[in-house]
């Protein structure tokens, strides 16, 4: 019984330490200029884990409907920790998404000091991503009705506009008035309140939705706790890809291993050889961290003009 009640007292110590040591730091600027602090090598503490005082990730794997797929639980300490960074920030840190550049996802990643990072919608594809807001700043607003629209404000929390239409949009942007943080396009929604909301039958020719591909999405599962999920695909040796019916399938089953209530929103990204989740590595070559792909490993990355990335505050 004393021994219970002493590791109860350590574990409630070891919170409280752990949450004076996020308050202490300095939050990012949340805006589409400012890469975050460069991780340090000795928090990596194995292929699939990073720790330190503002973020916590581990990444999984498993497989469903002869594929494999990878999920990674994030934990952060301030919403400025969630970000995006365009592929611009490879060649100037100070680039924003006015540029229509493209570059691979490891390589935006690591110019951002990423922890961790998966593709976005691939903003520059104004046919599909017809809403782009970074960082608190308005690009366009093309809705017409036939995407899911991901919003999230500047407490790090996610909501959907499903069929989202260009008047729907505006009357959201207002009503949000300042409070909005990123803004994604793509979709459509696959997961709320834990369970998948797509049906067999559910059909978007936008994301080919009925292909057997690889897959990108992002989840909340509680305040300033996330999920992304990435899959393999068909070019990968005994993958067969997944449609968006399994995918949906997949982040509700993989979002209820994380968290007792699961999902509460899950989002798909830009899917096909742009879906990508990478993460710092050693590189056998050398001993050294490198950002790696997670998913599909075995072939080349294709170039995206985005990404969602998760940063630390430590400097």
């Amino acid at each position: 019984m004393r021994k219970n009640a002493l590791l109860i007292l350590v574990l409630c110590l070891l919170a409280i330490c752990f949450s004076a040591a996020a308050e202490s730091l300095t939050p990012l600027p949340m805006d589409a200029f400012t890469a975050g602090p460069m991780p340090a090598a000795e928090n990596y503490l194995s292929p699939t884990e990073y720790r330190d005082e503002s973020i916590s990730v581990s990444i999984y794997q498993d497989r469903f409907a002869d594929t494999d797929y990878y999920y990674a639980h994030i934990k952060i300490a301030h919403p400025s920790q969630l970000r995006t960074a365009p592929a611009g920030i490879v060649g100037a840190p100070s680039a924003t998404f006015s540029f229509e550049t493209e570059n691979k996802a490891t390589q935006i990643a690591k110019a951002a000091n990423a922890v961790i990072a998966i593709n976005g919608d691939y903003y520059t594809k104004s046919d599909k991503c017809h809403v782009a807001l970074r960082q608190t700043r308005q690009y366009r607003n093309f809705a017409n009705g036939t995407m899911d629209v991901l919003a999230i404000d500047m407490n790090g929390d996610l909501h959907i506009l499903q069929n989202c239409t260009k008047q729907a949009y505006k009357e959201y942007h207002d009503q949000m008035a300042g409070q909005l943080y990123n803004v994604f396009c793509f979709g459509p929604l696959l997961a709320l309140d834990g369970e998948s909301v797509i049906s067999p039958a559910y059909s978007n020719t936008y994301i080919g939705s009925q292909n057997a591909t690889q897959r990108s999405a992002i989840a909340q599962l509680g305040p300033l706790e996330y999920m992304l999920v990435s899959t393999n695909g068909p070019q990968s040796p005994g993958n067969k890809g997944l449609t968006i019916y399994e995918f949906a399938a997949v982040c509700a089953e993989a979002g209820k291993r994380l968290s007792e209530n699961g999902c509460q929103i899950a989002y798909n990204l830009d899917g096909g050889n742009s879906a990508a989740m990478v993460f710092r590595a050693v590189n056998p070559e050398n001993g050294r961290l490198a950002m790696k792909r997670v998913n599909s490993s075995d072939i080349s990355e294709r170039h995206l003009s985005d990404i969602i990335y998760f940063a630390t505050l430590v400097k």
